[in-house]
């Protein structure tokens, strides 16, 4: 009985997936051929890609106007999106992310403020206890970190992303990702471990 009732719930939960990802897909060639129907895709991932951003800048009018810049972009390069069975929100998440990066280069300068609970899960990966001595610990290691590995970790542990996500917005595969992003681990862990 409790086996029929998780196929069930399991078939139900494939084809709601399923249907989303055939409904965006049509939302998506609606929009190509006619840019007015993007608002559809504008509406729903506006306040995704906000907060994204928001996690890297803590500037909401510099934000605002990224944010916009990324949905101009995302809207006149959708004729080449190319549907490779991740959500059409990694792509906007890349784009943002190119639009944030050119942002910092203009400004000469990289922003990552990690709140208690953001670095929750990076502090248990590494086996760090959750101590105000050892956060202190922790930022110290991360600053040292460059650009690219620290986009690493934040996309993993502060995002919440999955690898083949990270995958899919860093233009790699999903080990690929992975494999980067364990390495950055292993360098923060050699930061932190005690000197003799």
């Amino acid at each position: 009985m409790c086996d029929a009732r998780y196929q069930l719930a399991s078939r139900s939960f494939l084809s709601i997936v399923a249907d989303t990802t055939e409904q965006e897909g049509a939302e998506i060639q609606a929009a190509v051929a006619d840019p007015r129907r993007f608002t559809v895709l504008y509406e729903r991932y506006f306040a995704d890609v906000f907060r994204f951003l928001l996690r890297r800048c803590p500037d909401r009018p510099t934000v605002n106007d990224l944010a916009q810049d990324t949905f101009v972009k995302a809207m006149l390069a959708l004729p080449k999106y190319q549907h490779r069975g991740l959500p059409f929100r990694a792509w906007l998440y890349r784009i943002a992310l190119n639009e944030l990066r050119m942002h910092w280069r203009k400004r000469k300068e990289v922003l990552i403020d990690l709140s208690y609970r953001q670095v929750a899960g990076l502090s248990e990966e590494i086996g760090l206890p959750m101590e105000d001595d050892e956060m202190r610990r922790l930022a110290s290691a991360m600053a040292k970190l460059d650009e690219e590995r620290a986009q690493l970790i934040h996309l993993r542990y502060m995002d919440g992303m999955s690898f083949a996500e990270m995958g899919q917005l860093l233009g790699t595969s999903e080990d690929a990702a992975k494999m980067r992003t364990h390495r950055v681990l292993a360098t923060l862990r050699t930061y932190l471990a005690p000197r003799a």
